[in-house]
């Protein structure tokens, strides 16, 4: 299993709640073909990064999701995290890597 984990910091600023709604949700879902919605981080006390809002996307493994990132839908998902990089932190899980 592979995971994609996409979190928005924490600002003052609505319009990149409103951006990640909006947008970076809806390219997110267009590439894994389904329906994201995101959930409210109520805390992350240890961390110097404050977060607010937070998806997740697995697919069976990282060969999948790279060839899901090449797909048109996943063109404009990279363009889209690229314009809005400095607001989103994203962390990839691979399940699949021998510990």
């Amino acid at each position: 299993m592979y995971k994609a984990l996409f979190f928005l910091h924490k600002t003052n600023e609505e319009n990149f709640e409103e951006h990640f709604k909006q947008f970076t949700l809806k390219y997110i879902g267009e590439v894994i073909g389904e329906k994201i919605i995101a959930g409210k981080v109520e805390s992350n006390l240890l961390l110097e990064q404050k977060y607010n809002l937070f998806c997740e996307v697995s697919v069976e493994n990282k060969d999948e999701w790279d060839k899901l990132m090449n797909s048109p839908a996943g063109k404009k998902l990279n363009e889209d995290l690229s314009d809005f990089h400095q607001f989103i932190t994203v962390i990839f899980i691979n399940y699949d890597e021998k510990l």
